[in-house]
């Protein structure tokens, strides 16, 4: 059964065009097996290769000088078990060698006997190609700044330095390791004269125009003198600043040449420009080829994802036959579009994959996370298993996000696996969004400018992580499961998706206590995604006398709460503390619902509070109302029944509905 789920995942890889040969080689009877891609690539008769062949014969045609290191790089790899990959030439069937890849893996048994050798082919022609071509890109750059006299340069948006000659570093003073991926104020002993710098590329790259500058400057031996910078910025293919160029002379002595070295310096620009310009050229299609060399390992993973969305759409079709056989024609609609979602987002499942395999650029559009989660709902609970309870908190007033919404969503259900797959028992996984004012105590580093950000949040009550698994979680090919079990690119893509989307994720995990991973996306302003049109009708009043007590130690929150129960013909109470609260509620005065803060002064907060009052009102009915994105204040995420979670701000309307939805139509408690 696993070898047929092996050849299924190699199919779907032949199938994207990564891979030209696969073989299966058992170790105990040296009886290596292969397909006609693999006996086209080294020049064998097919047959032959489906009869079996000895490891002596398959070799037979790689090229003798890379002989020696396959039959080593093989018998290191059945000595240790598991991957392997080598790169080797073989003579194929127009006589001429070329340049191959093999990737597999062995397989022990439990005592360590080697049992298997899977694998497959990749060719990396065109990837040397490549690579010689980016590496002829990079020597001539490096050759022609050297060339130059004077000091040249460019620096990234951050003002950190990408690449200088020679004259750079003896103006510097320091060698290119020294100051090389670093600002200006990180190698210049000099600060006031750094700041100074940074000033003049921030102006240049700010205006996005080339300028003069007359620049004093600190010799390395001490004395002072002044330079004229010219710098420009620098674009990419969009039009947009990513950077500048810049060169420098002396002009202490000759200010008179001002004009020639503008002319030269005009020069330069172009020509670094122009050669930058063909490495990122070499340095894409480099990583265009790489890609396809992941296709293989990604498999895996997407046929995990993809079964799951399966059982979502097959799951759904049995209610509707049920629904039908028991005459609820109603709710057939609701599992019909369940299903056709599901199948929608499969089918956008393979197209990726299918993207995977091609320059696809993302498609960001202005996004309501809680629309979109709320559009993917049916299909998480389905995919996680009636075993994992499933909660969606979803802030009021939630900002919009410019992502691509398909993206957006694969990384939600990828995520929402690896919290499933945490909880092998079952638990609890939780759903939060919210808006977020991320600063420099945020503690996100230099991944996030300071600014307005909407972050979705994924926490479940599963193993949690150890402090070196967090470490290498966003890792490419990184992974704690078993072989077969995961690709370990889920996590690394999702990262590398917000990323592009111009935000980043965090994990937080402690080992044994859960995990929750973090999307912090920018909020977007300029046509932004509206909320859902309110609905037209009357906000819901209070009609028989209901008393409700509000409970928050803010002032203005508890006044703005009241007057809202009281504009809708509510009694209110109010108290300021949870013990206050609690003396309320162990009265024999009516409440039909507790409105209460979390956070409460005093030694005793909200959810303390409730459950004491419930043990002389145990059909109390309690409405948290709480500013943290976090819900495992609340109980460590574990609700009691009657008790509901509002998370601050909240409209008016949303708040008196779910006020009459939470009191309906029962009695008071007595």
């Amino acid at each position: 059964m696993e070898r047929d789920s092996d050849t299924e995942r190699l199919q779907l890889a032949l199938a994207a065009g990564a891979i030209i040969g696969t073989w299966f080689w058992d170790l105990p009877s040296d009886r290596f097996t292969i397909d006609e891609g693999f006996a086209r690539a080294f020049g064998i008769d097919p047959s032959l290769g489906r009869a079996g062949l000895s490891l002596r014969q398959v070799i037979d045609t790689v090229h003798p000088d890379d002989k020696p290191g396959l039959i080593t790089a093989i018998d290191e790899a059945i000595g240790r078990g598991g991957p392997y990959a080598h790169q080797y030439r073989v003579r194929q069937a127009d006589g001429e060698y070329h340049w191959i890849e093999a990737n597999g893996r062995v397989d022990k048994a439990p005592d360590g006997t080697p049992l298997r050798f899977p694998g497959v082919l990749l060719d990396i022609e065109q990837r040397r190609a490549t690579e010689a071509e980016r590496d002829r890109a990079t020597i001539l750059l490096r050759n022609f700044i050297e060339a130059v006299p004077g000091v040249v340069y460019a620096k990234d948006r951050e003002g950190r330095m990408l690449l200088a000659n020679r004259g750079t570093t003896e103006l510097i003073g320091k060698p290119p390791e020294a100051y090389l991926g670093r600002t200006d104020a990180e190698f210049l002993d000099d600060k006031p004269q750094a700041e100074a710098v940074m000033a003049n590329d921030r102006r240049v790259m700010d205006t996005g125009s080339m300028t003069q500058f007359e620049e004093e400057v600190r010799l390395p031996d001490g004395t002072h003198a002044v330079w004229l910078s010219t710098k420009a910025p620098l674009r990419d293919d969009r039009d947009e600043v990513i950077g500048l160029i810049g060169t420098s002379i002396d002009i202490s002595a000759r200010k008179a040449a001002e004009g020639e070295q503008r002319a030269l310096n005009a020069l330069l620009e172009r020509r670094v420009a122009e050669a930058m310009a063909e490495r990122a050229k070499a340095e894409e299609t480099l990583r265009q080829s790489q890609k396809m060399e992941a296709v293989g390992q990604l498999t895996g993973g997407l046929a995990h994802d993809f079964n799951n969305l399966l059982t979502g759409v097959m799951g759904s079709l049995e209610l509707v036959n049920a629904r039908i056989a028991q005459g609820r024609i109603n709710d057939v609609q609701r599992y019909a579009a369940s299903a056709l979602a599901a199948a929608q987002r499969a089918a956008a499942l393979t197209h990726r994959l299918l993207a995977f395999s091609r320059r696809q650029t993302l498609d960001p559009r202005p996004t309501n996370v809680n629309r979109l989660v709320a559009g993917m709902e049916d299909l998480i609970r389905r995919t996680i298993g009636p075993a994992i309870q499933l909660e969606v908190i979803g802030a009021g007033g939630i900002w919009s996000t410019l992502v691509d919404p398909p993206q957006l969503e694969n990384a939600l259900l990828n995520l929402c696996i690896n919290a499933r797959d945490a909880m092998p028992e079952g638990g609890r996984l939780t759903i939060e969004t919210a808006n977020r004012w991320l600063d420099d105590k945020a503690g996100l580093g230099r991944d996030l400018p300071r600014g307005q950000y909407v972050s979705l949040c994924i926490s479940d009550t599963g193993t949690g992580m150890s402090p070196e698994v967090i470490a290498r979680a966003f890792d490419p090919f990184f992974t704690t499961k078993p072989i077969g079990k995961g690709t370990g690119l889920g996590l690394s893509m999702v990262y590398g998706f917000v990323r592009q989307s111009g935000g980043t994720a965090r994990i937080y995990a402690e080992e044994g206590e859960g995990t929750m991973v973090c999307l912090y996306l920018p909020r977007h302003w300029e046509g932004e995604a509206a909320e859902d049109p309110p609905e037209p009708a009357e906000i819901p009043r209070g009609t028989k006398g209901e008393t409700v007590l509000v409970v928050d130690d803010e002032p203005t929150v508890r006044m703005l709460v009241i007057e809202i129960l009281e504009d809708l013909g509510y009694a209110a109470i109010e108290a300021s503390d949870g013990r206050s609260g609690l003396r309320i509620l162990q009265s024999s005065m009516r409440i039909d619902l507790l409105i209460s803060d979390v956070g409460l002064p005093g030694g005793m907060n909200g959810r303390q509070m409730a459950d004491a009052a419930r043990i002389g009102r145990p059909e109390l009915k309690v409405l948290f109302i709480t500013g943290f994105a976090e819900n495992a204040v609340v109980g460590h995420g574990q609700l009691d029944h009657g008790m509901h979670v509002m998370t601050k701000p909240f409209a008016m309307q949303a708040l008196a509905s779910r006020i009459r939805e939470i009191i309906g139509g029962s009695p008071p408690p007595a």
